[in-house]
């Protein structure tokens, strides 16, 4: 660490004596725009190179990979089992003309029938709740 401490000061310091010399050896005043401009934008970008340790980061977690709390200091709260509730589904069927209970004919329709009934599932949720600092 204290290497590349002494590596910044070291730049800093060669870089303003740099642009404290005179304009006398400066030459033609239009002469070398774009390339300073170049040389400008490259100096910034590995300047932001070296002050953030550039390096990629993978975007997506790895399988398996299990959601955690949120790390916010502010938000306190728990892991908690919560029944919720899956609804049935259904599925549109013939039912065929035929005799009811009574002995008369009901001719045939379209129905709902129940494909897969509801019931009831438990899942994880995190119940969070803001910490305030002062509680009234």
């Amino acid at each position: 660490m204290k290497k590349k401490n002494l590596f910044i000061v070291v730049f800093i310091t060669i870089l303003c004596v740099t642009f404290l010399t005179s304009s006398v050896w400066a030459g033609e005043k239009h002469r070398y725009r774009w390339e300073g401009i170049a040389i400008g934008v490259g100096a910034v970008m590995l300047g932001h190179a070296l002050f953030n340790q550039y390096r990629p980061r993978d975007l997506h977690p790895a399988p398996g990979y299990i959601h955690r709390p949120p790390s916010s200091p502010r938000l306190h709260g728990h892991w908690e089992m919560r029944r919720a509730w899956i609804p049935p589904t259904y599925e549109r069927v013939w039912n065929p003309g035929h005799y009811n209970h009574k002995g008369r004919w009901v001719p045939g329709r379209w129905i709902e029938a129940v494909k897969k009934p509801g019931y009831w599932s438990k899942k994880r949720e995190w119940v969070g709740r803001l910490h305030h600092r002062y509680s009234h």
